[in-house]
Order: C-alpha cells, then sequence, then structure tokens
C-alpha cells in the first residue's frame, strides 16, 4: 500500500539522493534521484506502480518500466531491497540492516523482522560445495490489530 505521498520533492531532498547515488558509484540521473528521494520521504515496503503513481503525482513522471530499471541499479548498489513477501506483486523499500518480513494474511500488513543474527546471511544451512550469500525468511500470521479484531 502506498504511502501518503509528499506535496513536493524538495531540492534538498533530491540533492541529498543524488549524493547518496554517487557516493554509491551511479550518476545521479533525474530518475534515480527522484526515486531515491521518494524512497527515503515514504516508510515501508512499496509495489512499483505505487512508486510510479508517487512520482507521477510529484511531477516526475517515470514509465513503469524505467521504475523497474532505476529499482535494479538501487537493489544492485545496496541503496534499495527488494521486500521478499512471496507470492504477489513485488515490493521494494528504502535499504537499512538486512532483516525478514512478517506478512499478516488477514489485512496484508507487511512488518519487518530484525535479524536473529544481524547479518546476512541470518541463518546457517549446509550445502555441500554452495556459498550461501543470503537467507529470505517470510512469517506468516495475523497482526494485533486482525487478531484483536
Amino acid at each position: 500500500m502506498a504511502a501518503p505521498c509528499p506535496e513536493r520533492l524538495s531540492e534538498a531532498e533530491r540533492d541529498a539522493a543524488g549524493a547518496r547515488l554517487r557516493g554509491s558509484g551511479l550518476r545521479a540521473t533525474a530518475p534515480r534521484r527522484s526515486l531515491l528521494a521518494l524512497l527515503d520521504a515514504w516508510e515501508g515496503h512499496h509495489a512499483v506502480d505505487d512508486l510510479a503513481a508517487g512520482l507521477a503525482d510529484l511531477d516526475h513522471p517515470l514509465p513503469r518500466q524505467s521504475v523497474y530499471n532505476v529499482l535494479a541499479d538501487l537493489v544492485e548498489v545496496g541503496l534499495a531491497l527488494p521486500a521478499d513477501t512471496g507470492p504477489g506483486r513485488a515490493l521494494y523499500e528504502r535499504a537499512s540492516s538486512w532483516h525478514h518480513h512478517f506478512v499478516c494474511v488477514a489485512c496484508g500488513a507487511v512488518v519487518d523482522v530484525p535479524c536473529v543474527v544481524g547479518d546476512k546471511p541470518c541463518l546457517e544451512a549446509t550445502v555441500p560445495g554452495a556459498e550461501i550469500d543470503e537467507a529470505q525468511v517470510i512469517f506468516r500470521g495475523r497482526c494485533a490489530d486482525c487478531r484483536d479484531a
């Protein structure tokens, strides 16, 4: 679900996003600056269509495929994370520490769950000859609001 869209992205927010992009080795193009600034302004987990609509509302429209392309760039350099919540729409979030997700089966709310170990891969598995980079854990159940309802 999309967060309330800010009325506008300030030039300072876009400049800060540009500095983070350059610091990560990416060129600070207008689409990257706008999308990263929007992810910084919004909290939570967002579908590509919600991000594209938010950018359009802010007079920074990007075609849906361009949003996917920019997100791929941001994920590659660690400025955004795919929020693995299982089947359904792909969700993305502003990069923070590695974590897992709880998904409410009643209302669909997605909540960050800290990694037990704190760093990737969080869990250890024995796979002969393999090097494990990460483990995705998705917790499912009813959130407190749905449980109490």
